[in-house]
C-alpha cells in the first residue's frame, strides 16, 4: 500500500491540522505503511513526529506547477493520496492530477465546510464551489471527517459520495496527566489560533461579569494571529478594565506548553466553529477540565462529567466558569483525571490510525464496510 498524504502547511503557526497530520501519518509509518507527507516549504515546519519513523517528506517550493505534480505522482505511482484541507488552489491542483492519472482520492475538509467557515468570504467561496470544490469533493472516494457533526454537514452540502467518521489522534504519551492538585493555579487557559472565529470577545464580556466574584483567578490567551487582531483583543482588555486579570501571550511549545496545561484549573475554548479542536484533546489529556461550546464535536464532556459543553453565548459562558471556578479544587483535578482517560481511552493516535488504515484498505480492496463509513 503506496499512500500520499497532502497538506499545504505544516508551520506551527497553521494550527491543529499541523499536528493532526503529521501525528496521522507517523502512526500509519509504524503500521507498515508506504506513506509520504508532502507539503509546501515554510518557515518552522512542524515534522518532528515523523524523526524515526519510515515516512518519507516531500516538500514542495510555495509557487509548484502542476506539471511537476504530474511528473512526481506518476513516477512515485501512488495507490491512494489523501487531501488534507480544501478551497486552497494547490488542493485543488494536485486533485486534477490524481483524477487524470485514475488516482483514488479522499478529501479531508479539516473544518473548512463547516456553516461557520461558508459564512466567512461567503461569495467568494460559493464561486469557487460551483467552479471547481464541488466537483473536487464529490468525486472523491471518501469525505474523511474528524466527527459526525461535520459528516452530516457534508451531506447537507449535498456531497452523496461516502463518508467516514475518525477523530483526530494524539500522542497521550506527549500530554501526560498531572499528578497532584500541587501546583494548579486558579487559572482559566484559553490556548489556540487567536482569530476571530474562537470567540474570545464573548469569553472576554463573560470575564467581566464574573471577575469581581473571583478576584483570586486569572485569564491566559496564548496563541499566535495577525498582529491587528491581538492589538484590537488588547486594547478590549483595557477599555473593560481586565488588565490585572487577562494576560495575552505570545505561543507557547514543546514542555513549555505541557506546563501551562498542567498547572491550569480550567481550559477554555469558546469557539463559533471547530471540526475536532486538537487543543481540547490535549488540555483533556493533561488532566484539565474543558469548557467549551457545541459548535465543537464534544458534547460527551457533558456525558462523561468531564467539562462543559454549552451553546455559545456570553450568558451561557459566565453559567458554565462560575459553576466550574466554584468547584473545590480536588474536585476539579477528578474530573480532569477522568478527562484524561477518557483520551487515552479513545484519541491515542494508535487507535485511530488503525481505523484509517482499515479504510485505506476497504477503499482499495473492497471487503466489508468499516462500522465508521456512511453513505
Amino acid at each position: 500500500m503506496k499512500i500520499l498524504s497532502f497538506v499545504s502547511s505544516l508551520d506551527m503557526s497553521s494550527g491543529g491540522p499541523s499536528r493532526s497530520v503529521p501525528m496521522l501519518v507517523k502512526g500509519l509509518a509504524e503500521l507498515g505503511v508506504d506513506i509520504t507527507l508532502m507539503t509546501i516549504r515554510s518557515e518552522n515546519m512542524n515534522i518532528h513526529s515523523l524523526e524515526g519513523t519510515s515516512a518519507k517528506l516531500k516538500v514542495l517550493s510555495p509557487s509548484f506547477s502542476r506539471k511537476e505534480i504530474a511528473k512526481y505522482l506518476a513516477d512515485e505511482r501512488f495507490e491512494l493520496i489523501q487531501i488534507q484541507s480544501v478551497w486552497e488552489m494547490p488542493y485543488h491542483k494536485v486533485i486534477l492530477e490524481a483524477r487524470k492519472q485514475n488516482i483514488p482520492y479522499i478529501v479531508t475538509p479539516r473544518g473548512m465546510l463547516e456553516p461557520w467557515s461558508l459564512s466567512q468570504k461567503k461569495w467568494k467561496k460559493k464561486l469557487a464551489w460551483w467552479l471547481y470544490q464541488r466537483n473536487d469533493v464529490q468525486k472523491s472516494a471518501c469525505v474523511f471527517t474528524t466527527a459526525k457533526m461535520e459528516a452530516e454537514h457534508v451531506s447537507n452540502l449535498g456531497i452523496t459520495t461516502c463518508k467516514a467518521v475518525i477523530p483526530n489522534g494524539i500522542e497521550t504519551d506527549a500530554y501526560p496527566c498531572k499528578s497532584s492538585v500541587e501546583g494548579v493555579k486558579k487559572q482559566v487557559l484559553f490556548l489556540s489560533r487567536v482569530h476571530v472565529k474562537k470567540g474570545i470577545e464573548l469569553l472576554f464580556e463573560a470575564w467581566k461579569r464574573l471577575h469581581s466574584d473571583y478576584v483570586d483567578w486569572q485569564l491566559l490567551v496564548i496563541g499566535n494571529g495577525e498582529a491587528e487582531y491581538i492589538h484590537s483583543l488588547e486594547n478590549r482588555v483595557e477599555s473593560l478594565g481586565l488588565k490585572d486579570s487577562i494576560k495575552i501571550l505570545p505561543p507557547v511549545f514543546g514542555e513549555a506548553k505541557i506546563k501551562v496545561y498542567q498547572e491550569s484549573a480550567l481550559f477554555c475554548l469558546p469557539s463559533f466553529s471547530e471540526n475536532f479542536g486538537m487543543v481540547i484533546a490535549e488540555a483533556m489529556s493533561c488532566g484539565t477540565p474543558v469548557i467549551t461550546t457545541t459548535n465543537c464535536p464534544w458534547e460527551i464532556l457533558n456525558e462523561t462529567d468531564t467539562g462543559w459543553c454549552v451553546d455559545l453565548s456570553v450568558e451561557n459562558l459566565e453559567h458554565a466558569l462560575r459553576e466550574a471556578m466554584g468547584m473545590d479544587a480536588n474536585a476539579l483535578y477528578d474530573m480532569g483525571q477522568r478527562a484524561s482517560k477518557y483520551i487515552f481511552d479513545n484519541f491515542d493516535y494508535r487507535s485511530v490510525t488503525r481505523k484509517t488504515l482499515s479504510l485505506y484498505e476497504w477503499l482499495l480492496n473492497s471487503g466489508e464496510k468499516p462500522e465508521f463509513v456512511y453513505e
